[in-house]
């Protein structure tokens, strides 16, 4: 099913030779590659069999469950990591011998040949040139051998840690297809996408150090035994302190592992607040709650920043007593030696200080960094094994499947008894005692009010939902359509094959019943037309038909719909039922839930649900003609009797026995409408019958789903998600503002913009000028640089003083005083020893020491810790600034950015910012100074070294060029093929119910795994181009070590202090030059993420929100609410076709204005140019004031919308009715009564302080609609925007929704976007759409007189019966309205003298040249032909 399963070039290092391996020579082709053009996904290489996401899942799965299997029968708790050293730990315990020849042996017998050669310098007996040479060509082969053991070690350690990696990735994908409901109430897409970027991540670093644990102490038994023979006992005063720290340093990782877990907590926090912000951007600037959200986002960042400024603080403190713990730990050995009374010999300072080098390395760095980072993995492992233990779907269904397909007739669902809930904490029952079947060629259709079950019921049928009691039992094969529709990335024909074989004929059959054969003619690319992340080239209606097509195409017996014909508008679903549910699945067994009650006629039979308990199950007739209080259930309004628009009633008993006796004409038309027509008794609303928040919710957020569908409703934290990271090598074309993304748009998928070539000079500057100015720019520089010094200077210092002491030995034996010199260097009496000339007594040298050791230790620490303050301050500016500047971005920008796409700079990149960046930075300073201070100290003993330096300089500067080019491209590629992991994990847990139902997980699994592979394969040349440079930097080390080193063999009359001085500080060139060289380009691959915040903080923002002075309104605008548009034109795209062209009309104050059309036809465009979401041409007024010389607050602010996607927040109900505390609880109170949620709210705990889960999915969507009218309702504004806000809900809430707004919205102006046509007859007037044009506009009873009406039309689609309904509904408003009799009947028209709307004479209204509409003038039609000249009166 996906795109990337293409054919990749073999891998070159499965062919090559054992030493090419080893020095990575295969790897060139793809450097020279790499240095001509820039690389692409093309480049990368086929993954190696044992790396293969499937093989290494496969394996760890096998070692898992085998765990499982033991740890059951003995009693005991699983044990994850126990799997991993079971599957992985040979391999790798083979890996760690490299590194403990590396660090046992050469890096010990190299400071012992230093140690001869200084002694043949300094001329002690015995010791011929040919001693000299030797042990020069020891200290030359120490660094030539190192680079044949450091390197497949690390790489063959990194390779494990990769395969670790790709194995728990795959297992997590497989645990995350087979959870539980309630096990996913349990944890976010946020927290699982966590699991797969943080957690598994700690596998490629941890491994590294672990080794060094046992390591470390080995190496330094054997230095201590070297040491006691060169200093004695003295030697120990320098072990304790480096022992010591090791104590400290296993405190610290205990710290940072404390540190971590909190910094991940508040990130996840962050990063799910961020991830509800773009998700609900529309919304938020509908709402005009761009402030309150920026305060929440900027707390939830300054609670993250503490931590980590806390846990660098203590990093400062680690790295600088790092930095200079080598120098204290010599400076104690070597004092406590002097104050014994011995004598300094420059081979004895030099021998010990490059072992404790290489000792304080592996003890101080290596050996704490494994204890930190195996308590960070152990903690990942847990987290790992706590979601692998989470319950499976398997083992809470109880749904009995047969084994075999049956035959079509024998096929069916047989539901007995059931009894269900989501989750055990919860005390009432999801579904009570449900019993019902269905055969072959029938269909059940199940209503009922929202919240009132009957998703779960399907959710059962399909095993989601673990039944308490009772059996269901489902013969044959299943295919289901979600309510809220699931598409993946891929083309249009992929998300409707879902992996099951083409067949063109059958493929064209489901295209045509589904009603996408004119959508799929206006996409760019027809049914190949790539549907972006979560479906965004697609309106919501298009999106329900693919997903409804999916179902069909599959070779199902039994068909599960969960209300597959709301999104849709009303000729379409009868399209859909007609030629679908009871066309082409008319042989099939199936279930369709449903809110649209004129269909129920043909069902063979209906369950009635009401909050989870059967109501009533029957065929129609038998529900209409039975006691049960069906009318109550279907009732679609609780209007008095009064009210201009009739509602349902049972039948004239229930009509009498209600006090209300119609005219003979209303009782014929209401028996000709098979009694479904009602009435309903004053004022009767039962509290009890509204869905309550059903199944209330423990803090641990098991999810509860009412009615709704759990897959995309409660999944809604996306992509998330944490680094989420998520689609980022995704972009979309623009697609359009409504919800019913009016006009096909090109969805095309285009990879995320991504930066060539080098970062500016620039960038570097404004990430530390965003750390404090240049002040402090230039304090920080001088302390480095006066910190350095120190450094050198304490070596420089050694070594002077041993010279001294040197000369002053010589002088002692050539005056033949008494003493005698022992061979080992016994005590010297120094009593009458002249001090030599330029030199100093060894009291002063002992103090000077001393000063050097302690300021470099005190400038060490401060620099260190101003550094990372820096570096803090910086990344909390950049934060802010870019999270202000996305906020005030256009909405178009985040149509055509996916969610992960902007999340990736709030979670990655800023992960790096804040984490990685800084102690990148720190490393590459540090070394660069310490690289010109080795320069310089070597050049001050010995001159000529500076020729070959320049020239090893010139070699290696163009080889960083040579490596960089290359480098800089496959980590960027590594970045961009990591994305669709991070996406198709959050894809796939939205669509879960839709794969596990269509049996898909396999399909998905591979797909996974491919994905896997491509990001391994981008990995792995990430792995092997880092070694191939560090070995190539390794080899100019060593050349230059040999180049020091011979160089002084020619200089007979060098002291040994200086060769001593020179030959070490080269030594320390080794791993040290390379790791610099590399950090340094992964300072700029760091950069990247600073240069790619700094872009999203320069984008460029839409209108002011605050209205200039001198133009504000007067307070109380707008009095009136009267709206007049003026040529409004609006296009999304400066070269797209636009979506509104030349609207002209005019809205009185106080109208109700019903907005219909086409999905595509411009709606929900018409909302998005009044809310100024994108900025369209042409003048809009508000009681007679320009929209466009306002600020965005004063417009947004002034116009209430209750969006089609009703959007909570995470928080308290309170914050989501109120979030700028503006009303006391009893305005909140009172807001829910009258959209009938109090009872509701106050069952939940703490009330208006209730938590809301994620995305409010501890509400059913209805309940969610409720709270969206709610706030409406505390607004108090003169205009209300209803967006399609009734399409997701049953007729009961929907008619409480209208009852509410014509109570509590009389004086206002109404606009209605409206799917369900009777939601709008009664209006005052209608507005047809299509194509962007305004067809027709009048009052609805006029626009049905002429039955060429583009309107009557859209009327007559939706059956006979719902048209006669309809008619008579916008006959009596039209009656209430002018207090004439309307006359009902269209056959009479010809002769009617009611005025006639003005439509269009051709058929197909977009055609047309010009707009034409009708206004109206108080009582009076007159009608008008709309040019572009025309502007409209009110």
């Amino acid at each position: 099913m996906d795109q990337t399963r293409k054919t990749r070039p073999p891998n070159p290092r499965d062919t090559a030779g054992t030493l090419s391996k080893m020095v990575f020579w295969w790897l060139l082709p793809l450097m020279k590659t790499g240095h001509s053009r820039p690389l692409d996904t093309g480049d990368l290489y086929h993954v190696q069999p044992q790396d293969a996401s499937q093989g290494l899942g496969d394996r760890l799965q096998k070692k898992w469950d085998e765990e499982l299997s033991r740890s059951k029968a003995k009693g005991k708790k699983p044990s994850y990591l126990m799997s991993l050293v079971r599957c992985f730990g040979w391999e790798y315990a083979r890996v760690g011998l490299l590194a403990a020849f590396e660090e046992c042996v050469l890096r010990i017998g190299q400071p012992l040949c230093l140690g001869g050669l200084i002694r043949y310098f300094n001329g002690e007996p015995g010791y011929t040139s040919v001693d000299g040479w030797l042990f020069a060509t020891g200290v030359v082969m120490g660094s030539l051998l190192y680079i044949f053991s450091h390197h497949p070690f690390f790489w063959g350690i990194q390779h494990s840690g990769m395969q670790i990696r790709v194995a728990s990735c795959a297992l997590i994908y497989r645990k995350a297809l087979r959870l539980s409901k309630a096990a996913l109430g349990k944890t976010t897409i946020g927290q699982m996408v966590n699991l797969l970027s943080n957690d598994v991540n700690r596998f490629d670093t941890s491994v590294i150090f672990i080794h060094y644990l046992w390591i470390g102490p080995v190496q330094t038994a054997i230095v201590l035994a070297i040491l006691w023979q060169e200093l004695g006992p003295s030697c120990l005063a320098g072990i304790m302190l480096l022992i010591l720290f090791v104590p400290l340093q296993s405190w610290m990782g205990k710290v940072f592992s404390k540190l971590r877990l909190a910094t991940a907590h508040r990130t996840d926090e962050r990063v799910r607040i961020m991830n509800e912000i773009i998700n609900a951007m529309r919304v938020i600037k509908m709402y005009t709650w761009e402030k309150p959200f920026t305060a929440l986002a900027e707390q939830a960042r300054k609670s993250e920043i503490d931590v980590i400024m806390r846990t660098n603080y203590y990093r400062a403190v680690n790295m600088s007593l790092f930095f200079t713990s080598s120098k204290v730990i010599v400076f104690l050995a070597l004092l406590t030696y002097i104050l014994t009374g011995n004598a300094l010999t420059a081979e004895k300072v030099f021998v010990t200080s490059s072992l404790i080098n290489n000792v304080r390395l592996v003890m101080t760095l290596f050996f704490p960094f494994g204890i930190a980072m195996g308590a960070e993995t152990n903690i990942s492992c847990k987290r790992i094994q706590e979601f692998l233990e989470m319950e499976e779907r398997e083992e809470t269904s109880n749904v009995q499947k047969s084994n075999l397909r049956p035959k079509l007739k024998d096929c069916g669902i047989t539901i007995k008894g059931v009894t269900a809930k989501w989750s055990d904490v919860t005390e009432e029952n999801t579904l009570n005692n449900i019993t019902c079947s269905v055969k072959a060629g029938e269909l059940l259709a199940v209503i009922g009010p929202v919240g009132s079950g009957k998703g779960s019921l399907l959710h059962a049928v399909l095993g989601e939902l673990p039944a308490k009691s009772g059996s269901i039992s489902v013969r044959g094969k299943v295919a289901y359509a979600s309510q809220e529709p699931w598409v993946f990335s891929g083309t249009v024909k992929q998300n409707i094959l879902f992996g099951q074989p083409y067949d063109e004929k059958k493929y064209n059959e489901v295209i045509k019943v589904c009603a996408l054969e004119r959508d799929l003619e206006l996409l760019p690319m027809k049914d190949m037309t790539m549907v972006g992340e979560r479906g965004v080239s697609l309106s919501g209606g298009q999106k329900a038909r693919v997903n409804l097509a999916r179902a069909v195409y599959y070779d199902a017996d039994i068909y599960l719909l969960d209300d597959p014909l709301s999104a849709v508008d009303t000729h379409v679903g009868r399209h859909l039922f007609d030629q679908c549910i009871m066309g082409h699945l008319k042989h099939k067994v199936r279930i369709l839930v449903t809110h649209q009650l004129q269909y129920l006629k043909e069902a063979n039979e209906i369950l009635v649900l009401r909050e989870g308990h059967p109501e009533a199950i029957g065929n129609y007739h038998q529900l209409v003609n039975s006691g049960i209080d069906f009318a109550s259930l279907l009732a679609e309004g609780h209007e008095e009797e009064k009210t201009t628009s009739p509602s349902r009633q049972p039948s004239t008993k229930s009509v009498k026995k209600n006090g209300f006796i119609p005219t003979g004409k209303f009782m014929q038309e209401a028996e000709k409408l098979g009694s479904s027509l009602s009435l309903t008794r004053r004022g009767r609303v039962r509290n009890d019958s509204i869905a309550s928040v059903h199944d209330s919710v423990e803090a641990d957020n098991i999810l509860t789903i009412s009615g709704a569908h759990l897959a995309g409703s409660n999944l809604s934290l996306d992509e998330d998600v944490n680094d989420t990271p998520t689609k980022t090598a995704k972009k979309l074309k623009d697609t359009d503002d409504g919800g019913d993304k009016d006009g096909a748009e090109e969805g095309q998928v285009g990879a995320e913009v991504r930066s060539v070539g080098s970062v500016k000079a620039s960038i570097y500057l404004q990430y530390f000028l965003a750390g404090g100015g240049w002040f402090l720019l230039i304090v920080l520089f001088l302390a480095n640089v006066i910190t350095q010094v120190l450094f050198s200077g304490t070596d420089y210092w050694l070594s002077y003083w041993a010279n001294g002491e040197q000369i002053r030995a010589r002088l002692l034996l050539e005056s033949n005083e008494s003493m005698a010199l022992a061979a080992n260097g016994s005590t010297i009496s120094y009593q009458d020893a002249p001090v030599p000339e330029g030199y100093l007594d060894t009291i002063t040298n002992v103090y000077v020491y001393t000063g050097l050791t302690a300021a470099l230790f005190v400038l060490s620490l401060g620099r260190t810790v101003m550094f990372f303050v820096m570096c803090m301050t910086s990344s909390r500016t950049l934060h802010n600034r870019m999270f202000q500047s996305v906020i005030r971005v256009p909405i178009k920008f985040f149509d055509t950015h996916p969610v992960g796409q902007i999340l990736n700079r709030f979670t990655k990149d800023l992960g790096q910012v804040d984490e990685l960046l800084p102690i990148t930075v720190f490393d590459v300073v540090t070394i660069l100074l310490n690289f010109l201070g080795i320069i310089a100290v070597i050049a001050s003993i010995n001159i000529w070294v500076l020729i070959p330096t320049l020239g090893l300089g010139v070699i290696f500067v163009f080889l960083r060029r040579f490596y960089l080019s290359t480098a800089r491209d496959v980590k960027r590629l590594e970045g961009i093929t990591r994305s669709p992991v991070f996406s198709h994990l959050s894809a796939s847990l939205q669509g879960l119910t839709t794969i596990r139902a269509f049996e898909a997980q396999q399909i998905f699994i591979d797909d996974f795994d491919t994905h896997q592979d491509l990001h391994s394969s981008a990995w792995f040349l990430f792995l092997c181009t880092t070694r191939w440079f560090g070995i190539c930097l390794d080899w100019i080390s060593c050349i230059y070590i040999a180049i020091v080193t011979y160089s002084f063999m020619g200089m007979q009359d060098s002291l040994g202090g200086d060769i001593g001085l020179a030959i070490s500080s080269a030594m320390m060139l080794s791993g040290m030059f390379q790791w610099g060289v590399r950090q340094s380009a992964e300072v700029e691959n760091q950069m990247t993420s600073v240069e790619r915040v700094l872009e999203y903080s320069k984008l460029e923002p839409e209108a002011a929100l605050e209205t200039e002075k001198d133009k504000t309104p007067k307070a109380g605008w707008p009095e009136n609410g009267e709206i007049k548009f003026e040529d409004v034109s609006l296009q999304y795209n400066p070269n797209d076709t636009p979506v509104l062209k030349n609207l002209n009309f005019c809205i009185q104050a106080n109208e109700k204005i019903g907005i219909v059309g086409r999905t595509g036809a411009g709606k929900s465009s018409m909302l998005t140019s009044l809310f100024r979401l994108t900025e369209p041409t042409g003048d809009i007024y508000i009681d007679n004031v320009a929209v466009k010389e306002l600020g965005l607050h004063d417009v947004r602010g002034n116009i209430s919308i209750i969006p089609q996607d009703p959007t909570l927040f995470s928080g308290t109900m309170r914050r989501n009715l109120d979030p700028f505390d503006q009303y006391e609880d009893d305005a909140l109170w009172r807001a829910l009564e009258e959209v009938q949620l109090k009872d509701a709210v106050s069952d939940l705990e703490g009330g208006l302080e209730a938590v809301m889960s994620e995305g409010g999915s501890n509400l059913s969507v209805g309940q969610r609609q409720l709270v969206c009218l709610a706030r409406a309702i505390l607004r108090h504004n003169r205009i209300l925007v209803l967006d399609e806000a009734t399409a997701n809900v049953d007729p009961r809430t929907d008619g409480l929704i209208q009852q509410t707004i014509r109570s509590k919205f009389r004086n206002c102006t109404v606009l209605t976007i409206a799917h369900r046509l009777h939601t709008i007859m009664d209006s005052d007037k209608v507005m047809v759409l299509e194509a962007g044009k305004l067809e027709e506009f009048d009052e609805p009873y006029i626009l049905l007189r002429n039955p060429n009406s583009m309107f009557t039309k859209l009327v007559e689609q939706t059956g006979k019966a719902a048209t006669d309904q309809l008619r008579l509904i916008a006959g009596r408003a039209y009656q209430a309205k002018h207090g004439q009799v309307a006359n009902l009947s269209v056959e009479e028209e010809s002769t009617s003298e009611t005025p006639q709307a003005t439509t269009s004479e051709e058929s197909r209204p977009q055609h047309k040249n010009e707009d034409q509409t009708s206004q109206r003038t108080g009582n009076q039609d007159v009608p008008s032909e709309a040019g572009k000249d025309d502007k409209p009166a009110c």
